[in-house]
């Protein structure tokens, strides 16, 4: 679509960009959705398993609840801040470079933060805020990557029920891992 001289002119059908955009939008965008949906169950998982580990973290590492408070205010705190920044990245480098980088990324804190039991409980409170604020910002451009995506692959006409999938795996995510977390803490 060309915008010249005030003028508003549409490309002739077939034009390259709409057969392009026609091939992509096949039955592979299931499994992007699909895709979605777990990407942003294991994002909201990771949340709620530290609610439920709270006690069993507190009591490890010698951490207060106030302490505790912190380190998860630490993780919306980041995510909020990045939220912006996330989505201008996602605009200038693309949804596989930023959505790759970001899943790396948390990942990587995911793995770390599983390791702060071996650090000394003096160290602990630091350790812990870090990473979780590191997990926030690093899970930030997820929501606004998976709205890019959908944009991508799905029409106009099928963007609402895609993107209440993916949302919905939030809920899911508390409701599988919340169970799984409290028995492997008992």
């Amino acid at each position: 679509m060309n915008i010249t001289k005030g003028s508003l002119e549409t490309p002739p059908a077939g034009f390259p960009s709409d057969i392009a955009r026609s091939e992509r939008r096949t039955v592979v965008r299931y499994f992007v959705l699909a895709f979605l949906f777990t990407i942003t169950a294991i994002n909201y998982g990771d949340r709620a398993t530290l609610g439920i580990a709270r006690s069993s973290i507190s009591a490890d590492l010698g951490l207060s609840p106030v302490s505790m408070g912190y380190i998860f205010s630490a993780f919306g705190w980041a995510y909020v801040l990045n939220q912006v920044p996330g989505g201008w990245l996602l605009d200038r480098y693309g949804s596989i470079r930023v959505y790759g980088g970001s899943l790396l990324a948390w990942s990587l804190c995911t793995l770390a933060i599983a390791g702060t039991g071996h650090v000394p409980n003096s160290w602990a409170f630091p350790v812990l805020f870090l990473l979780w604020a590191g997990l926030g910002l690093v899970e930030a451009p997820a929501f606004p990557a998976n709205s890019r995506i959908t944009s991508s692959w799905f029409p106009t006409a099928e963007r609402g029920l895609a993107t209440s999938i993916f949302n919905s795996a939030q809920y899911v995510a508390v409701a599988f891992f919340a169970p799984l977390t409290r028995i492997s803490h008992t």
